[in-house]
């Protein structure tokens, strides 16, 4: 995750974790369960006390659900989102969607 700690460099660690977890969820989820072409946006709101995470993806019929703990093995990535960000959801178009979550840095 890297890539994404070089898009809101200098932010608190454990924000940064957040951003990651967030990030890798959102990512995994669209490798999971939608098509091609997947794209990861990470940008900081203009308020700069927000980083929004955005992943776009090629099946806007496909919309994400929120999982539930009594399934172990899957389905607990958006409660993580869910958890870690101030604001989640998703924006659909006619070939695509995007699924979004905002992570607060302080």
């Amino acid at each position: 995750m890297g890539l994404v700690a070089g898009m809101v460099a200098g932010i608190d660690d454990d924000r940064l974790v957040d951003v990651q977890v967030v990030a890798a969820q959102l990512v995994g989820n669209a490798y999971r369960h939608a098509g091609a072409p997947r794209r990861l946006r990470v940008y900081r709101l203009p308020d700069g006390d927000l980083v929004r995470i955005e992943v776009g993806d090629g099946s806007p019929s496909l919309l994400p659900i929120l999982g539930r703990l009594a399934t172990p093995e899957r389905g607990r990535g958006l409660l993580m989102v869910n958890r870690l960000s101030v604001n989640w959801g998703h924006r659909r178009d006619a070939d695509r969607k995007a699924v979004w979550a905002e992570v607060r840095l302080t």
